[in-house]
């Protein structure tokens, strides 16, 4: 360009007599440029123009011969078209860049060496452009987008840091900076290992020498940071490598703060723990039931009423140990509790253990709810079998009791009767025995106790094939003490 810049001057310095025989020659190097050459006189108006200069400048001939050059001109870059044009003017020129519109509205941008030169004894201007419009998009974009990377990076609200390949701070965002509780001064330059605690540091470390070596890294990784006021903080970071020549020459890293779910974690671990300990050694039963009643967990105390390993009892449903009438009793119970309709507090059920025993449980359970969806059940049980047991002795006690009123009080013979029972509370006796004591005949003795055999308050057991010995069943030996001597 210079070279053809420098062959144009020479030929319009030549006297004006001679230029014709130039003509051709000048038209030739004119028409080849692939720069656009202009000749504009001292107002700024075009002369002249070779094809490629109204291919660049985007105008037809006939449009802009005669123009003044402002004509191209968008009203964003007037004052620096006219701040060029005086400095031609005062021929301190030079190249520079100008932006200009096509005769459709494009804005195009181009790159202009100038000069002053005297034509015929008039000043002229003598402009070589070519068009830089392509450079100059993308020197607008990359300067956009680094002005948007610039402003991402300094107020994004996580920390996001640049490292060189030895872990040195070469940028910090402010949302690190504050993390770390230093100025900005303070953190670029340092170690990044320096801000880390001795565990998070052997970690920094190794994944350093993994990337070092080509090695992957798995991503995030959680380390632990201690910042200038010697606070530790929990942060999840993710980095991306900057190569060139094989070999890393940046490292660029986001980071999360984590600590408040770190603190939350660990709450929920000791919080488990806890949990786990009160269900494990709690002295009542404890267990947790699926939505269809099948047993997902249950506490040692649990196990041993069912009289079987817990595991025995994991994943089986509660229809296998409990009776029918409690097993439709606790179905409708959840349904309401599934509704959310009023339950009562408590219910007492009765189960059959591993060895057949039947046994009673007073239980009180709650639904857990994930959102409005009914995820478990949790129930606290508590063994009332003896209880149970007892009030069922009580009363079938109460019925002998009853009975044996009137057996003695009752009916004829009663009296007979309650001899026999006096006889048999201290040992066993047969028939012919009792007949002899009481002085009756043997008829007597065995129709009476027929009659109390009958009844269940003595029990029989044959001694050989004729006799049989007699004694008080169980049930009855306690209820018989509360009557008096007859």
């Amino acid at each position: 360009m210079k070279k053809e810049k420098g062959k144009l001057e020479v030929l319009l310095s030549r006297p004006k007599e001679k230029l014709y025989e130039l003509e051709k020659y000048l038209k030739m190097i004119l028409e080849s440029s692939l720069d656009g050459i202009t000749v504009v006189d001292e107002l700024g108006s075009f002369e002249f123009g070779n094809d490629s200069f109204y291919k660049i400048i985007g105008w037809p001939r006939e449009e802009i011969i005669g123009q003044n050059f402002m004509k191209m001109i968008p009203e964003d870059a007037k004052e620096s078209a006219m701040r060029h044009w005086q400095n031609v003017q005062s021929d301190h020129g030079g190249p520079h860049e100008i932006k200009i519109k096509t005769q459709h509205g494009e804005i195009k941008y181009l790159h202009v060496s100038s000069s002053l030169t005297e034509i015929g004894g008039e000043m002229k201007v003598v402009a070589i452009v070519h068009d830089i419009s392509e450079k100059k998009t993308l020197e607008i974009k990359l300067r956009e987008s680094m002005e948007r990377y610039r402003d991402l990076f300094e107020n994004a609200i996580v920390p996001m840091y640049v490292l060189d390949a030895e872990g040195y701070v070469l940028q910090m965002n402010k949302a690190g900076i504050q993390i770390l509780g230093c100025t900005e001064e303070e953190v670029i330059g340092t170690n990044i290992f320096q801000w880390l605690t001795p565990e998070s540091r052997k970690i920094g470390r190794l994944n350093q020498k993994k990337k070092l070596s080509g090695e992957p890294v798995d991503q995030p990784v959680t380390l632990e940071i201690i910042n200038k006021h010697g606070e530790q903080r929990w942060v999840e970071i993710e980095t991306s490598d900057l190569r060139g020549d094989g070999r890393i020459k940046e490292v660029h890293g986001i980071a999360k703060d984590i600590t408040e779910k770190k603190r939350l974690e660990e709450e929920l671990r000791r919080s488990e723990a806890r949990y786990r300990d009160l269900f494990e050694n709690a002295i009542v039963p404890m267990y947790i039931l699926d939505t269809r009643g099948n047993i997902f967990k249950i506490n040692k105390v649990g196990s041993r009423m069912l009289g079987c390993a817990e595991d025995e009892a994991i994943n089986t449903n509660m229809s296998k140990w409990l009776t029918p009438a409690s097993l439709e009793m606790v179905r409708e119970r959840q349904e309401k509790l599934f509704s959310e309709k009023n339950v009562s507090p408590a219910a007492v059920i009765e189960f059959v253990s591993k060895n057949g025993e039947h046994r009673w449980a007073e239980i009180t359970s709650r639904v857990i709810k994930d959102g409005d969806r009914m995820i478990e059940i949790h129930g606290i049980g508590r063994d009332i079998t003896e209880n149970i047991m007892l009030k069922q002795q009580i009363k079938k006690s109460n019925k002998t009791l009853k009975l044996l009123c009137y057996l003695i009080e009752g009916t004829r013979g009663g009296k007979t009767r309650a001899l026999i029972l006096k006889h048999l509370s201290e040992r066993s006796y047969n028939a012919h025995q009792l007949a002899v004591i009481l002085n009756i005949d043997y008829k007597t003795s065995r129709h009476h106790l027929d009659v109390l055999v009958k009844n269940g308050i003595i029990s029989m057991k044959r001694n050989g094939r004729s006799s049989a010995i007699y004694f008080l069943s169980k049930n009855v030996a306690e209820s018989l003490y509360s009557f008096q001597d007859v």
